[in-house]
């Protein structure tokens, strides 16, 4: 045999065993999404988060996909809080997950990708274009999610966030107006020569004034708060 064919089937057949080794077998998957779905929808998160975090670093990324898909498909209420609660323990698996969330629910790509977004640091690119790649009739309504998502993580509170701190975000202006009395004094001088002093109060009007509105949040930890 050709020796370079050899060698170049030989590194074929070490893929696929490479590749064995980091999928799950389906009784595995099986396993996982029947756990996953016994759970109630508002602890699915969480659920899937501790799946993935006690998943063996060879298959958590396959972990982390299959909990994705099992919520896409029976749960789309929860998909938004699970990607974000699967990718914050495993962000390698970012692209993965992407892929395979909009795969198997579309429809769903704009939630998929804000909620990949907002939950990870650096991948904004490898998101984009895993959605442009599966759903590219929608470019412009994926970046708008991304742009939003962004927003609101620069916005999220750290771990350093100091105690006791303000946090003041601007309102909307308002117009107040109260009751004002006037008063007149009318000062005279009679043919006498004496002076008479009049003081009409008469006048009532109302006066606007502008009441700068603004909404403030005191972010105050207690005594034994640790950092998640």
């Amino acid at each position: 045999m050709n020796p370079l064919k050899h060698s170049f089937l030989l590194g074929a057949a070490s893929l696929m065993v490479v590749s064995s080794v980091f999928a799950l077998n389906s009784t595995e998957a099986q396993a996982l999404t029947q756990k996953l779905l016994a759970s109630k929808v508002i602890d699915m998160p969480a659920v899937a988060a501790k799946i993935v975090a006690s998943a063996d670093k060879v298959d958590r990324i396959e972990t982390a996909k299959a909990a994705v898909v099992a919520v896409a498909k029976n749960q789309p209420n929860a998909l938004s809080t699970v990607i974000g609660a699967v990718l914050r323990k495993a962000p390698e698996a970012t692209e993965a997950v992407v892929a395979a969330a909009i795969e198997v629910a579309p429809q769903l790509a704009r939630t998929v990708v804000a909620a990949a977004t907002f939950a990870t640091e650096g991948q904004d690119a490898v998101i984009l274009a895993t959605a442009d790649r599966l759903v590219p009739n929608q470019k412009s309504e994926l970046r708008n999610e991304v742009t939003v998502a962004k927003a609101r993580r620069s916005m999220k509170p750290t771990a350093k966030t100091a105690l006791g701190r303000t946090i003041v975000i601007a309102g909307t202006d308002a117009i107040s107006t109260a009751p004002t009395t006037i008063q007149t004094v009318t000062v005279t001088t009679n043919s006498t020569g004496l002076t008479v002093t009049n003081v009409v109060t008469s006048v009532v009007t109302n006066v606007p004034t502008v009441i700068k509105a603004t909404n403030t949040f005191d972010v105050n930890r207690p005594a034994n708060y640790t950092s998640p």
